[in-house]
């Protein structure tokens, strides 16, 4: 089998794909704005002095830190040339503390499809270092990020509980669930 040389001279350039590192460079900018996004959240609740629900949040939105710096480092490791992309500014309507939960889960659903679609374009271009890297690495990360929005947002929606009480609900379980996981 000859491989063609169009492929071996596009790979000295970059080790990623071209369809799929542009992906990858919007989902820098995607990460951030969820970050904004989260940040936002946190403000919400500080000013509504539910401490423990602001500091979910920012840890949240440090999460979304961490999985941008994870795309960039990925990005320089395979030597691709980009212009680091803006992020847009947060304009959202919060109708109420319960809302906050539902805009993170869907947020992080929207996130899913995006990665979605980064794994199946290194997929169609036969991107298989940077398909295995997706999975093992964005989609497993993802999928616990969707998972936890949508157990908080069940804790939030209960109505016999007040919102101290499911802060602290919330923040400790999620502190947990961190330790279990760098363990």
């Amino acid at each position: 089998m000859k491989v063609s040389k169009k492929i071996i001279e596009s790979r000295r350039e970059s080790a990623i794909a071209d369809q799929t590192a542009k992906l990858l460079v919007e989902q820098i900018s995607h990460e951030l704005y969820n970050h904004s996004l989260y940040r936002t959240f946190a403000n919400y609740f500080a000013v509504q002095g539910l401490d423990d629900l602001e500091t979910y949040y920012i840890e949240r939105a440090e999460e979304e830190i961490e999985h941008h710096r994870w795309i960039v480092d990925r990005l320089n490791y395979s030597h691709v040339k980009y212009k680091y992309p803006s992020v847009d500014p947060v304009d959202v309507e919060i109708k109420d503390n319960l809302d906050t939960f539902i805009q993170t889960l869907d947020k992080e659903i929207e996130t899913t499809e995006l990665i979605y679609n980064i794994v199946n374009s290194a997929k169609n271009e036969n991107d298989w270092e940077t398909f295995n890297w997706l999975q093992a690495t964005l989609v497993d990360e993802q999928t616990e990020e969707e998972h936890i929005s949508r157990k908080y947002l069940r804790v939030a929606e209960q109505d016999d509980v007040d919102w101290l009480t499911k802060g602290d609900n919330i923040l400790s379980d999620y502190k947990a669930s961190q330790e279990d996981d760098s363990s």
